[in-house]
């Protein structure tokens, strides 16, 4: 993995770097610790599981190492991690593999826990997040119903879950959400919904999506527009930087058929570090939304009593 963190109980992780290591720990204790050989060896903890960490090449590259990296390591480390086996395995840094929707963790306490106070703690840039990166804008009731999806899917407990991906595996854990009502600013997503639902109307202000009023004056026909999150994908790149994926897509049934027929879709990569920055942004120039922070708490906050 090409990031780190100091403390378990830190949000976030930073590159692998000689320097801000030395910076940050003062090459002191717990981070820094003899080792067998006679030299010092540095850890530091894993910003997706809390497990603990072996910081490699930071002094000396092992042969055709370009660059420092962390290694999951096999032991608990004194005041800095303990190792979690369950949570190091479904860790993408340590084993990057599909995770199927349906797999869930054994136990809540842990990171379970971790990544549902960070969503409800962070509720309102998670919702930023995703709909800067969606250009789409959720309404309160609509972002209440996928709160409710996610507590009724446990998509805390999800395998694929970590701290790191928390805004789009709440997003990847709430079921189909129906777009009718919502704003459209997704310029591409608009066009071709305007050119597979002649019925569908987006205004030119507000973009809200909604019904087009025939010209004769008959009653339009229904049609519901989906939208889902498909395919949450990892592959760790030979440098051992983290890719993460997922699919949005957009389908549409007419007068309550069961089948819906794809309009839009387009990747979503997860990006790690912006998350990272909203999370750690200082007080004092943070913009908090109170009402969206407020919903989650009350849709989740009994989860943590």
């Amino acid at each position: 993995m090409d990031v780190y963190k100091l403390r378990v109980d830190h949000v976030g992780g930073k590159p692998i770097d000689k320097d801000r290591v030395e910076s940050e720990t003062k090459c002191g204790y717990p981070w820094y610790r003899p080792s067998a050989h006679g030299r010092k060896s540095q850890f530091a903890v894993c910003p997706a599981c809390d497990n603990p960490i072996q910081l490699i090449g930071l002094y000396e590259l092992p042969p055709n190492v370009k660059h420092p990296f962390g290694k999951h390591h096999g032991r608990s480390i004194e005041d800095l991690a303990p190792l979690d086996v369950e949570e190091r395995g479904n860790c993408p840094y340590f084993k990057p593999r599909q995770h199927h929707k349906s797999e869930r963790k054994s136990r809540f306490e842990g990171t379970p826990r971790k990544i549902l106070e960070l969503l409800i703690s962070q509720f309102d840039r998670v919702v930023y997040l995703l709909e800067k990166e969606t250009n789409l804008r959720f309404s309160h009731k609509t972002l209440r119903k996928m709160l409710r999806e996610y507590q009724g899917e446990r998509g805390f407990m999800y395998t694929g879950a970590s701290l790191r991906n928390v805004p789009w595996c709440f997003a990847y854990m709430s079921d189909a959400t129906n777009l009718y009502g919502q704003s459209i600013r997704n310029e591409a997503l608009a066009s071709a919904i305007l050119a597979h639902v002649p019925e569908a109307h987006i205004d030119e202000v507000t973009h809200q999506l909604t019904a087009q009023k025939p010209l004769d004056g008959s009653k339009p026909r229904f049609f519901e527009l989906s939208l889902c999150f498909l395919q949450h994908r990892f592959h760790k790149q030979e440098d051992g930087h983290l890719l993460e994926s997922m699919k949005l897509n957009i389908s549409v049934r007419w007068d309550n058929q069961v089948e819906f027929q794809d309009v839009y879709e387009e990747t979503i990569e997860f990006n790690h570090d912006f998350f990272d920055r909203l999370i750690n942004t200082p007080p004092q120039r943070a913009q908090r939304n109170q009402r969206l922070l407020d919903i989650a708490q009350e849709e989740l906050g009994s989860l943590l009593k």
